[in-house]
Formats: structure tokens, sequence, C-alpha cells
């Protein structure tokens, strides 16, 4: 049995070549806050240079993949003050070499999405190198609904989706579902159950299994060549977005459940 990390808000389950991580957080619907992502840094880290682990699943627990950032933390910046610019630049930049590690690491990874994929979550399956989802699961990049800009997500949605896609998930915040998901190619492989997804899932691990673990190690750094951002760059436009008026005024509508003061009245 591999040892890993001892976590919290994560459950590690590792088994025939596999690691399974299932994000557990469910209270706020495994949103990426602090300790979350923090753990996640450690766990992949840690199976970075593990020749036994073969490919790595991510999960999210209480039937909910990831409803994204920790909006609650994000609302705290925008009334800190002269604090605020730094603090957002800084959970932008922690947010983007997460997904930077999750679509480097040199195993297969595939996240299984159930319930919600939203905005940071969404990023996630993106940066992951498959998806396996049920067809209700709902995605959206929901960021310009409250204000805000999904920068660091941008390279892994337009590397996954195409541009033209991508420009329209990103800029119109559309709730999709995984049927949906998976004609536009976000989603790899659908299931219309929980038992159809779990037979998914046992399939495509026996089909990793078969390659060889350098030769997908390879294959993925020559993937990598072309993908480019500027991290720098994305987390300035978002933690400008973070202490605008409208980043404030969309925090503010969310978390009192009313329209933002842009939504003009149909």
């Amino acid at each position: 049995m591999n040892q890993f990390p001892k976590t919290q808000d994560l459950i590690l389950n590792y088994k025939n070549g596999w690691l399974d991580i299932l994000l557990n957080s469910a209270a706020n619907k495994n949103a990426l806050k602090d300790s979350l992502v923090k753990e996640l840094f450690i766990v992949f880290e840690a199976a970075k240079d593990n020749k036994d682990v073969r490919g790595i699943v991510l999960r999210g627990n209480g039937g909910v993949f990831c409803a994204g950032a920790d909006l609650k933390k994000m609302k705290k910046i925008t009334n800190s003050g002269k604090k605020a610019k730094k603090q957002a630049y800084d959970l932008s930049i922690s947010i983007g070499r997460l997904l930077e590690i999750i679509n480097q690491a040199p195993q297969i990874v595939v996240s299984v999405t159930e319930g919600f994929a939203l905005a940071g979550g969404f990023g996630i399956a993106c940066a992951s190198d498959f998806v396996i989802s049920l067809e209700n699961t709902k995605f959206g990049l929901t960021e310009t609904k409250i204000g805000l800009t999904p920068s660091q997500i941008s390279k892994y949605v337009i590397n996954k989706l195409g541009y033209s896609k991508a420009r329209k998930m990103m800029l119109l915040g559309t709730i999709i579902n995984g049927l949906e998901a998976s004609r536009i190619g976000l989603v790899d492989f659908v299931a219309n159950n929980n038992e159809t997804l779990e037979k998914k899932i046992k399939y495509f691990k026996s089909q990793v299994i078969d390659c060889s673990p350098s030769a997908i190690a390879t294959t993925k750094k020559v993937l990598s060549l072309n993908q480019n951002i500027d991290s720098v760059k994305a987390a300035d436009l978002f933690s400008d977005s973070i202490i605008s008026n409208d980043g404030k005024e969309g925090f503010d509508s969310f978390f009192n459940k009313r329209k933002p003061s842009w939504a003009i009245k149909k």
C-alpha cells in the first residue's frame, strides 16, 4: 500500500495503480477553500514521482464535483481595503498554480463530475486530461455573472473547447448539462445514471493501465509545449475584477440572493 499524506479536506484511496482523490468539503459544495487547495498541492506533489501511480481521479463528495472558488473568502477580500488587491492577486495565483499542477501531472488525470462543476471546478475539469460525467451535471463559467473574469481558467478552457465555444462559455456564463458538455467536447465520456458512470470509470482505468506510464508522461510534455499563459497578467486582471465596483456588487447580490444592479429587468 502506497503511503500518501494525511488529509482532512481530501479522502484518498490508492488501488491497482490509481489514486482516487475525493474532495471532502461537501458543506460548501467542495469549493476551493485554502485548506483544500493546499492539500491538493501536497498530494499532487507526492504523486508526481511515484511510479506506482498510473492515474489520478478527481471527484467530489456528496454528489457534487466543485462549485468553484470560495466566494465567502472573496467577498471578505472586497472589504479589506488597501490589502484587497494583493489578497485577490495571491488567490488567483494560487488557483493558477493548482490548475497547472493538475494539468502537468505525469499521470493521466480524470475528473469525474457530478452535481455541479462551476467556475474553478469547470477549470479543474478542463485542466484534467479527461472528463467523465453524469448527463445531469451542471457546468458553467459563472464569473461574469458576479462581476469577475475567469482569467486563470481561460487557457485550459480554450485548449479543451476551442476558441469559439470557450468564448461563448466565458462571456455569457451559460449553464449547460453533461449531455451538452459532451457535445461541445468538454466531457469525454457521459453516463445517464450512477451505475453506468461507475462502469465507465472502471473501463477507462483499464484502458490507461494498458499504456506505458513513461510514454504517457512524455506525451503529456509534448502536448503542453504549446500551452502558454501569463499567470501574472491573469492574476492582475482577476484581482482587479474582485476589487472593482462590479465585483463588490456581484458578491453583495449573490449573498443577498438578489439580481445585480446590471441585470436589466425583462
